[in-house]
C-alpha cells in the first residue's frame, strides 16, 4: 500500500498539520503499541543509502554515538518535530546522525523533498526490510534509538524525543520533559539515560510493512 493512501483524521496537536497517520493507528481504547525489550545480535545493522548502496550505521569508531531517527513523510508527528529535531543536533554536532525511512514505497526522491522541506537532520537511510527497525526495536514513527558503535546490545536510549505528546489527539504547548535531550546528556558523560525506553506517540511502522 502506498505512503499516499494510508491517511485518516487526527485530531488536537496534529489537526493543524494536515493529513493524519496511518489507518492502522492504535484504537482509544490501547493508544500506544507495546514494546518488547530487544535482543543483543551480532547481525550488522544493514540499510541503504540513497543510491542504494547497503549502510551501516553503527559501524565506525568505538565508542561513539549514533543516534537513528525514525521518520515518514506522511507523519504528521514527525513533521510537526522537525524543528526540535534540528535543535538538537545543532546543540549536539559531534554525533552521527540518520535520518531512517522505513516504509519501503518512499523512494529516494520523496526522501529527499522531505528533507528539504522540513530542514530535517542527518544522514538518510531507506529501511525497506526494516532491519534497523528490528535492531532498534521501534514501532513508530518518530521515535530515537542511541547506539554506542560497538556495544552490540540494545540502544542506550530507545523512545520518543520527548513528551510533548503524551497519547493520541492530545499535545501539550510545550513539552514537560525532554526525553532525548536528558538522554544524550547522561550519555555522553558514560552514564546511563535517566529512563533507557520511553512510550513514543505517533504512526505506527507495523501498518507500512
Amino acid at each position: 500500500m502506498g505512503a499516499s493512501v494510508r491517511r485518516a483524521a487526527w485530531v488536537g496537536w496534529v489537526l493543524v498539520s494536515g493529513p493524519a497517520c496511518t489507518s492502522g493507528s492504535p484504537d482509544a481504547a490501547s493508544p500506544v503499541a507495546e514494546v518488547s525489550p530487544v535482543a543483543a545480535t551480532t547481525a550488522a545493522a544493514t540499510a541503504l543509502d540513497l543510491a542504494g548502496n547497503a549502510v551501516d550505521p553503527l559501524a565506525g569508531e568505538a565508542g561513539t554515538l549514533a543516534v537513528l531517527t525514525f521518520v515518514t513523510p506522511d507523519c504528521p508527528v514527525s513533521n510537526r518535530y522537525a524543528p526540535e529535531l534540528g535543535r538538537i543536533a545543532a546543540a549536539h554536532p559531534e554525533l552521527a546522525w540518520w535520518l531512517v525511512y522505513p516504509d519501503p514505497d518512499v523512494d529516494a526522491a520523496q526522501i529527499e523533498a522531505h528533507r528539504r522541506e522540513y530542514a530535517l537532520p542527518g544522514t538518510p537511510l531507506r529501511d525497506p526490510g526494516h532491519v534497523l527497525v528490528a535492531r532498534a526495536g521501534v514501532v513508530v514513527t518518530p521515535e530515537v534509538a542511541v547506539f554506542r558503535r560497538g556495544d552490540e546490545g540494545p540502544p542506550l536510549y530507545r523512545g520518543r524525543i520527548d513528551d510533548r505528546v503524551p497519547e493520541y489527539g492530545r499535545a501539550r504547548p510545550e513539552p514537560t520533559r525532554r526525553d532525548l535531550v536528558l538522554a544524550l546528556d547522561a550519555v555522553a558523560r558514560g552514564a546511563a539515560a535517566p529512563e533507557p525506553t520511553t512510550v513514543a506517540v505517533g504512526c505506527p511502522i507495523d501498518d507500512l510493512r
